[in-house]
């Protein structure tokens, strides 16, 4: 007969599935929002921003090659922000798990600010393509991109405030007034 010391309301896991799903919905929005602001601010193609980061991948991977900006290339910078999504999903994930709506919107705000600075700082060192979208309307995407994943995954994992502990556990509150000898 096995015995449960601790509520189940304390053993709870991180749900990776939503920490995915979370991320790759977040970054979805971003690239949505990078299009819009390619297109109506900076005057370049709403496939821009796709194809930068499908550049600055492809120039990661096989630097002697030079990729041409086309279809395949948009295709790579989705995919790389698609991993990168579920990736991003998975730190906030592990981040936000046990702190409120608020907090983890903070937080989320706050790795949204840091990724920018990451890529358009560090990482454009090494892939100065990335250089071309250091500017206020992404810093502003990276941190829509950082609320919202970090939002959604709260959302997703919302436990229902009706959930009664398991019948079966023993609450350790209750050993407060027990005598030991």
């Amino acid at each position: 007969m096995a015995t449960t010391f601790v509520p189940s309301a304390n053993t709870r896991t991180i749900d990776w599935g939503s920490a995915i799903v979370a991320g790759i919905v977040a970054m979805i929005v971003f690239a949505i929002v990078e299009m819009a602001f390619s297109w109506a601010s900076r005057g370049a193609s709403p496939l821009s921003p796709l194809a930068l980061f499908g550049t600055a991948t492809l120039n990661a991977l096989m630097p002697s090659v030079h990729p041409g900006g086309g279809i395949k290339t948009v295709i790579v910078g989705v995919a790389c922000l698609l991993t990168l999504g579920a990736m991003s999903g998975i730190i906030l994930g592990y981040l936000v798990d046990r702190l409120g709506m608020a907090g983890a919107a903070l937080v989320g705000l706050v790795f949204g600010l840091a990724m920018f600075a990451l890529d358009m700082y560090a990482i454009a060192r090494a892939l100065p393509v990335l250089g071309e979208l250091r500017d206020w309307m992404s810093a502003l995407a990276y941190a829509i991109q950082g609320v919202l994943a970090a939002a959604l995954f709260k959302v997703m994992t919302r436990e229902d405030a009706t959930t009664l502990p398991d019948e079966n556990a023993h609450d350790l509150r209750d050993l407060r007034n027990v005598r030991l000898v």
